[in-house]
């Protein structure tokens, strides 16, 4: 899942790289107007190396068509994405603790709007395969506005055993798919959930589908034929965030 190195740019997303996994950023490139003091300050806190932002300094695609706002960081995804193991030894499992799993979702504007959408609404950790899955990329990062250094980010192996072994551990997981005849506004989620989201185009991989206790699907007008993937993250979450309210409540 992860890359050697990739390119964060933007005001908010490298903010947040620096406030929450400084050690991950290797480099920052700096427009020559760039004038932001928090983030300067962030900057010579963490003793990041800079250089000038111009052309022929990083990636070309990313100097003349992303928003980067004057300011781009070389980064290594592998230290920030964790490694399951260690991130579900270090977790409380509780009746108000959920997480999403994604299934091969290839969209990093997907993929990032959905790791918003769970900082959004209180969720423990966002799961990705390591294999056939979005990566945590410049565009990820962008389009979460900065949470995917803020809420952590799992690195998983196989997605059938990660699912069992959550059952194992207490969690129910829920599939979300459109054609289940179960609506998601019937469902009090009891216990530890894991709702899993599958690919834009395929949804859920059968063998995932079948390891799933419950399929939901999202009540919508029939004018409009499906929501997209990280459309239906939002509401799902949110159901859930309206009956965990302890998960979106600021911890003392």
């Amino acid at each position: 899942m992860t890359e050697e190195k990739t390119y964060i740019y933007g005001k908010h997303a490298v903010a947040e790289a620096l406030k929450n996994t400084p050690k991950a950023i290797e480099k920052i490139f700096l427009d020559e107007r760039f004038s932001d003091a928090e983030i300067k300050g962030l900057i010579q806190k963490s003793n990041i190396l800079t250089a000038e932002l111009k052309a022929g300094k990083i990636s070309h695609e990313i100097y003349e068509t992303a928003v980067h706002q004057g300011i781009v960081a070389v980064m290594s995804p592998k230290n920030v994405v964790r490694q399951y193991k260690e991130f579900i030894q270090s977790l409380d499992v509780t009746p108000d603790i959920a997480l999403v799993l994604l299934n091969e979702i290839q969209d990093p504007q997907n993929v990032g709007a959905i790791i918003r959408s769970a900082a959004a609404f209180g969720i423990a950790g966002v799961l990705m395969p390591s294999r056939n899955q979005g990566l945590v990329t410049g565009a990820v990062a962008k389009t979460s506005v900065g949470m995917a250094f803020r809420i952590p980010v799992v690195e998983v192996g196989n997605v059938n055993t990660t699912l069992l072994n959550l059952k194992d551990k207490g969690f129910w997981i829920y599939g979300l798919d459109g054609e289940s005849p179960t609506p998601i506004t019937e469902e009090k989620f009891e216990a530890p959930t894991v709702f899993v989201l599958g690919n834009e185009a395929e949804g859920i991989r059968a063998k995932t589908l079948e390891t799933c206790d419950i399929v939901l699907s999202i009540p919508t007008h029939p004018q409009c034929e499906s929501l997209n993937a990280a459309a239906s993250a939002a509401v799902a979450l949110y159901t859930w965030s309206t009956l965990h309210p302890n998960a979106i409540t600021p911890k003392k």
